[in-house]
């Protein structure tokens, strides 16, 4: 039988914050690094007997984390505001419009550079490797898993998942360690089927496969037809019949860039040839096109064509 010792837990004391137990580490040098010490921690799991796992709910100021990793399968969930902040990719710099509600899931080991220059608010769920795979209850061995940093992730049984974990954790974590083990077993395995290569292994699917030019012109035609509407990387997978990890693969592969930033482009392009018209107000424009407030819109438009959306229609204006 195994019993779950609670003890009292300071860190859930009404009104204090406590430094970050999440630990951070240089990708080159394999060093600590103290990213994590501007994260404010309003209600932790530290004091729980939870091996393995980390539930940290709390704030920062900033966060400028560059080129660092974690031994964790990490999900952080945004909370109370929407926040404007820059990711390194594959393409530079990405900017990036994270909403609440929206997770944002890196796989141990993997590295990630932030610029976020504005506060967040967030809770925070971090299983370490071998504690996360263990309690899959999928076979995984001899298995080859591949995992991808996803931004802007909506995933309702996700966020349902920390949603427990949490409620978990304010309740002394009062249920018992079996109960903690579900849990694990829920998240893991949802994780593995919705965000690897685990899939595409059991199916076979070719290692060299690539998207062809005539998925990419019907992945075009569902932009087109609701580029203002919210799109997400789980819509256009499933448009294509595949799994969200082998889209994402498969579409940066084929076309160079992620899908998040080929939307992106196409919302600007169209943006550009709007302004264009003199009857078209920035407000209009940027609405209709899906980006939900101004600053947004101004942003990714001045860093696209190096000129805010004002600039570019009086410019225009000036040479008819």
């Amino acid at each position: 039988m195994v019993v779950l010792l609670v003890r009292f837990n300071r860190s859930l004391c009404p009104g204090r914050r406590v430094k970050s137990e999440l630990k951070f580490y240089d990708f080159d040098t394999k060093a600590p690094s103290s990213c994590g010490e501007v994260l404010e921690i309003e209600f932790s799991s530290a004091d729980l007997d939870w091996p393995g796992i980390i539930l940290e709910k709390g704030s920062a100021p900033h966060f400028f984390p560059k080129n660092v990793y974690t031994g964790y399968f990490y999900f952080a969930l945004a909370l109370e505001q929407n926040l404007h902040w820059y990711a390194k990719t594959a393409n530079g710099m990405t900017e990036l419009k994270t909403s609440p509600g929206e997770i944002w899931i890196n796989p141990p080991s993997s590295p990630f550079s932030h610029d976020i220059s504005e506060p967040c608010y967030f809770v925070i769920l971090a299983v370490e490797e071998e504690t996360f795979l263990e309690n899959c209850a999928l076979g995984l061995a001899n298995k080859k898993l591949q995992f991808l940093n996803n931004y802007n992730v909506l995933d309702e049984t996700i966020k349902g998942i920390i949603d427990l974990f949490l409620i978990e954790a304010r309740a002394g974590g009062r249920n018992g360690y079996q109960y903690l083990k579900n849990l694990l077993a829920l998240l893991s395995t949802h994780y593995i089927q919705n965000y690897s290569n685990f899939s595409d292994l059991i199916n076979q699917h070719p290692a060299t496969s690539k998207l062809d030019q005539k998925q990419v012109d019907k992945i075009d035609q569902y932009i087109d037809r609701n580029i203002g509407s919210k799109i997400s990387v789980e819509d256009l997978a499933d448009l294509l019949r595949c799994s969200k990890f082998y889209f994402l693969r498969e579409f940066k592969k084929f076309v160079g860039i992620t899908p998040y930033q080929y939307l992106l482009n196409k919302r600007l392009e169209q943006a550009r040839m709007l302004l264009s018209a003199p009857q078209n107000t920035i407000s209009s424009v940027g609405f209709d096109l899906g980006f939900n407030d101004q600053s947004h819109f101004t942003k990714a438009f001045k860093n696209q064509f190096g000129l805010t959306p004002k600039q570019f229609q009086e410019q225009t204006r000036e040479n008819v």
